[in-house]
């Protein structure tokens, strides 16, 4: 899933918690800025300022690493 997607799925998210963007950026601990910027997709948030957000959202990050066979 490339950032963009991720932006758009907090998004989403966001709204159908009737929560605006300051609403969660204060619960998540972070900036309105950073919010902004990850919803539009031109921001790159570190992981664990993501993992915050998507806390506070009820959503999970899963990673999945595969081996490629060269």
């Amino acid at each position: 899933m490339e950032l963009a997607e991720i932006g758009q799925l907090v998004a989403k998210r966001r709204v159908d918690l009737s929560l605006k963007q300051e609403d969660l950026s204060e619960l998540a601990g972070v900036t309105t800025k950073t919010i902004y910027q990850l919803e539009s997709g031109k921001g790159n948030p570190s992981f664990s300022t993501l993992e915050k957000i998507l806390v506070v959202l009820g959503l999970d990050i899963v990673v999945t690493i595969k081996k490629i066979n060269a």
